[in-house]
């Protein structure tokens, strides 16, 4: 795995983390990563204009030879109308070997959710050792709806990809993932954002409090520094 020569900081607003993450994936891509994720988890955020930073990347990185892949059809036809200046194929996600054609050099989906897992694990073996970007997947939004395996099967999926990037705000601070650096939790204060650790593995629910319990000596809190604002700016 290749290192920056330079740590890269956590960002300061929307463009800042859409350039981040780009840089993360093609980082990921140059490393030999072929399944790559990117998930910005923000409530409120809209995918759509961070998908046409992506779009506009790859338009210049690989030419007209990749695919934009949508959850359903409405939203593939309206990424299209928006996307009017870019030279790109749009597909749903029920297209199958339409949205992945042979001359293809990569592809983007946006915003899958749970319903569609089936077809975009087919999509991503059809895919095979070309990349293969997902963008703020929402996987869990029917958590409820599914069984248990159903739930193990959607994980395993899951553990096959590389999170280049991910970015979550917490109540006391955040969890942060630029590739090819750790996960990293930072916390909120009074002086703005303190790094507080980094590790190799994705943490857990309860690794994050158990680590901020250490660090801070505080279990609950208000998140109200800098990635609040963010937060605030995101859902405009």
């Amino acid at each position: 795995m290749t290192q920056s020569p330079e740590p890269v900081l956590l960002p300061n607003n929307l463009e800042d983390m859409t350039e981040q993450a780009i840089a993360a994936t093609y980082q990921a891509i140059a490393d030999g990563a072929t399944r790559i994720l990117v998930d910005l988890r923000f409530p409120e955020l809209k995918s759509m204009p961070i998908a046409y930073e992506f779009a506009r990347s790859f338009n210049e990185r690989y030419g007209n030879a990749w695919h934009a892949i949508f959850s359903d059809a409405g939203t593939a036809a309206l990424a299209k109308r928006e996307w009017a200046d870019l030279d790109v194929s749009v597909r749903g996600v029920n297209e199958g070997r339409r949205a992945i054609r042979e001359e293809d050099k990569a592809f983007l989906l946006v915003e899958p959710s749970s319903v569609e897992v089936d077809q975009v694990e087919k999509l991503v073996q059809l895919a095979g050792d070309r990349p293969f970007v997902m963008l703020n997947p929402r996987l869990e939004n029917s958590e409820v709806g599914l069984g248990l395996s159903a739930r193990r099967l959607r994980d395993r999926f899951l553990s096959t990809f590389e999170t280049a990037y991910y970015i979550k705000p917490l109540e006391l601070g955040a969890l942060w993932r630029c590739y090819p650096q750790t996960w990293q939790m930072w916390a909120n204060t009074e002086e703005g954002m303190r790094f507080l650790s980094g590790v190799e593995q994705r943490p857990s629910s309860d690794d994050i409090d158990r680590l901020f319990l250490q660090k801070t000596g505080q279990k609950t809190g208000s998140f109200l520094g800098r990635l609040q604002e963010l937060f605030n700016a995101l859902g405009r």
